[in-house]
Formats: structure tokens, sequence, C-alpha cells
């Protein structure tokens, strides 16, 4: 179910700030630290837009698009390993166009570190798999040998 606060917010405004929770979009955005500036979806998005989107289950998600198929979008969190497919243009709400880091505004329109981040971060699929993959088994094998420790 979408959140009609936030729904109300961008019809009648047209944008909101966004705070958000959790590490789907490290290293772009900081969860606690940093504010997303989303405007109404008023127009098909493109591949390397970062959206907010609503599951069907009702949760809210703000990823990176990664393909657009026949207009149905397939989503990617920056910092995740696995594509979300079939989402259709119907659960788009929102598309980012900036965020404050801290105090400071990030347009990503006028940003030439933005543009160069996401032009990177759109090409460098395999490695960021590549590299997600051993960051996460890395994780799973050093609580394993933490938890060994603790028994002793």
């Amino acid at each position: 179910m979408i959140d009609r606060s936030i729904l109300n917010t961008l019809q009648s405004d047209g944008f909101i700030f966004a705070d958000f929770k959790g590490t789907s979009m490290n290293p772009l955005f900081v969860s606690g630290r940093d504010k997303v500036l989303i405007e109404k979806k008023t127009q098909p998005l493109k591949k390397g837009d970062v959206a907010l989107f609503v599951r069907n289950d009702g949760t809210h998600v703000l990823h990176r698009v990664y393909k657009v198929i026949n207009g149905v979008y397939v989503f990617w969190g920056d910092n995740h390993l696995f594509l979300e497919y079939g989402v259709g243009d119907n659960a788009v709400i929102g598309i980012a166009k900036g965020y404050y880091k801290g105090e400071k505004y990030i347009d990503f329109s006028k940003s030439k570190k933005y543009k160069f981040y996401k032009a990177f971060w759109c090409k460098s699929v395999a490695l960021r798999r590549f590299f997600n993959f051993f960051r996460l088994l890395f994780n799973k094998i050093n609580k394993v040998f933490k938890g060994k420790n603790k028994k002793k």
C-alpha cells in the first residue's frame, strides 16, 4: 500500500525531501545523514535514474533503474547483488533529483562528481557483482570465526 502522505505531498507540492533507512544505495546515500529530493514522476524513467517505487507488499524502495524492458523497469540498489524485475510504471511514484549530504546539496543534473559516479557505477556492473559477492562471503566467514572464538 502506498503511503498516502508521501503520495499526497508529491501530488500537491510536486516534491518531497525524504529520509531513508538502509544501505541499498551506499555509497551514494548514507542512511541517517542524507536527505533525498524526490520529484513527482512526469515521464518514463531511463537507465541510471534513481526512483522511488512501491513494491506489491507496500514497501517503499529507492533504487536505480538498471534496465527498461518493454516499459517495465528492472531496478538495482547500488549496494545490492540482486536485480528487482517487473516493476511497472504505475508502481513508480517519484524520481530523485538530488540530495543533501549533510548540509551540502548535490544536484544530479549539475554535479560533475555525480555524473562520473553514475557513469562508472552503471558501467561497472560485473565488477561490482564480483566485489559484492566476495564481500558478503567474507562477512559470513568472519561471523563464523567470531562465533567459534566466543565459544572458547
